[in-house]
């Protein structure tokens, strides 16, 4: 399979249907602080409201002795995930936009591709939550404990993909005009 060079040209710019959905959120009349800070505001509220403390409750209700304690520490960790998990997504629709209505091209930022590494990293280990623990161990007690152990090293991991995230983003905040 040959790639052509214009194809990868295609690939760096913004698809014709974007940029027009860029084009109408800028006909409204969003401030300019709004549509170049409101996604890195929001996102920052999100990462430090609910994703480090979701982890923190995590790995609390894992490594609590009070088992009673623990699964309600849990089910707390899963609440707040979820919706962290949901409003990532929204996040990221939040991010495209911003970015096409600043007139930038949004797939040849590290950060735009972090942000599907983060993304894909999320599902996966809500993959893993929701199938009861059973991915990475099976359904017996010894393999769900291996699947809550992936769980909770794959959430660490995710957590450090969405700090070098961050960081990425706070760049493009220093590159956009």
């Amino acid at each position: 399979m040959v790639i052509e060079p214009m194809a990868l040209v295609e690939l760096a710019t913004n698809p014709a249907w974007l940029v027009k959905v860029g084009d109408a959120m800028g006909t409204l009349p969003f401030p300019p602080a709004v549509v170049k800070y409101g996604h890195p505001g929001l996102m920052a509220f999100m990462i430090l409201g609910m994703g480090l403390p979701g982890g923190v409750i995590g790995w609390l209700g894992r490594t609590n002795e009070d088992k009673k304690a623990g699964v309600k520490q849990k089910q707390l960790h899963e609440n707040i995930m979820l919706a962290f998990w949901l409003l990532a997504f929204a996040g990221a629709t939040g991010g495209v936009l911003s970015t096409v209505m600043q007139g930038k091209d949004i797939l040849t930022s590290p950060h735009a591709k972090t942000a599907g590494v983060v993304l894909a990293l999320l599902t996966a280990n809500a993959v893993v939550a929701y199938s009861g623990f059973t991915i990475g161990g099976g359904a017996t007690p010894e393999g769900r404990k291996q699947g809550r152990t992936l769980h909770a090293y794959l959430g660490a991991g995710t957590g450090i993909a969405l700090l070098v995230h961050a960081g990425l983003g706070v760049a493009n905040l220093a590159n956009f005009s």
